[in-house]
């Protein structure tokens, strides 16, 4: 009796399965997973302490008003009139909820960074490029012990915590990614013999190629309504302009289009011209600041058809393209009928990071630094 117990409880014991090993590839998959989900939550931070900061700001200014003065608030897409006395409290309740969720979104990441540290050790992942600390010599001996018995450790290029700033850049994308921060401004239009129209205004777009992807900053926004003053022939915009974006390749280098509008005789509005330019290259050595002061010529479209000509001359509406962004491929927009009339006045620097550690060589080396 005793030998069948001892035989059931061995038999038993043989029939639990071991725990499998995972894979590298395993491994990896589920460090990157928890990397994504940790740069979700400080995506949504990120949008979460705007909303707040745009609170603050809405909640000061009206705090300087009256109190039975009317304001509009968005409320599902509508515009809702209220006055400023009931709109005021609503504000700072939601402020006091979003510092709330602030609060709990800062622990929600370090909550995830500990995991990912423990989950770090747990499958001895080490990180190229860190410096190991000194071990004691109790450690030595534990790992002596561990260096027998496992010598298959995952080496993964990543940084072992993730700050808020890092998560935007790691090191791990380095290696594959590079990205250029583009700033300036839409300084103004000049027109030799003064503009065509009234009350101008300009749109700008920025096209890239596919691998191209935007960080932050808009893909398009739109100038105040301006006018001549003292020089009958230069409209002043300063418009500012700032974007980042990244990419695994220089192919489909970022362009801006420009799209310039006005009022005619008749007060229509009307397109008054078409621009684009180039964002600049970084400095010498790849890495690095350069600062570029464009002057854009304006074109405008015409129709080929006389019929059509004629009645655009006599309204004064000029034809404008659907998709202006087209003027940033050249092959689509080949046998364009246009004038060219004016230009625009652009300055842009441009900062790039990353593009020395792919090898990345934009050409603007001094001849100094060539010999």
């Amino acid at each position: 009796m005793a030998t069948q117990t001892a035989s059931a409880a061995a038999a038993g014991s043989g029939s639990g399965k071991p725990k499998e090993k995972k894979s590298q590839e395993e491994v990896y998959a589920e460090f990157q997973q928890l990397r994504n989900q940790q740069r979700n939550l400080v995506n949504n931070l990120n949008s979460i302490e705007m909303d707040l900061k745009e609170h603050k700001t809405v909640i000061d200014t009206l705090k300087t008003v009256e109190p039975s003065r009317k304001c509009f608030r968005l409320i599902g897409g509508v515009l809702v009139e209220q006055t400023v006395e009931v709109v005021l409290p609503q504000l700072e309740q939601n402020k006091s909820q979003l510092e709330k969720l602030i609060e709990e979104g800062k622990d929600q990441i370090t909550k995830k960074g500990l995991e990912i540290n423990q989950f770090k050790d747990e499958n001895n992942i080490k990180v190229r490029g860190q410096e190991p600390s000194q071990p004691t010599a109790s450690e030595k001996e534990t790992s002596d012990d561990k260096s027998s018995g496992n010598r298959n450790v995952l080496n993964l290029f990543c940084p072992p915590r993730i700050t808020m700033m890092e998560l935007q850049l790691t090191s791990g994308e380095s290696e594959s990614f590079f990205h250029l921060t583009v700033t300036g401004q839409l300084e103004s239009a000049y027109f030799p013999m003064g503009p065509d129209g009234n009350g101008l205004f300009c749109r700008y777009d920025v096209v890239a190629g596919p691998d191209w992807e935007l960080v932050s900053g808009l893909h398009s926004a739109v100038t105040q309504s301006a006018r001549t003053e003292s020089d009958y022939r230069t409209v002043v915009f300063n418009m500012p302009i700032e974007f980042t974006m990244k990419s695994t390749n220089p192919y489909g280098w970022p362009q801006i289009v420009f799209s310039l509008y006005g009022a005619n005789l008749w007060n229509v509005e009307t397109n008054r011209g078409y621009a684009r330019v180039h964002c600049p290259l970084s400095g010498a050595g790849g890495d690095g600041l350069t600062e570029r002061t464009m002057r854009a010529p304006l074109f405008v479209p015409k129709y080929d058809n006389m019929c059509s000509a004629a009645m655009s001359w006599l309204s004064g509406v000029n034809p404008e393209m659907r998709d202006p962004k087209i003027l940033a491929d050249g092959s689509k927009h080949k046998g364009l009928s246009a004038e060219t009339y004016g230009e625009l006045v652009v300055r842009l620097q441009a900062i790039s990071r990353g593009s020395n550690r792919m090898a990345l060589d934009w050409g603007q080396a001094t001849v100094d630094n060539k010999f």
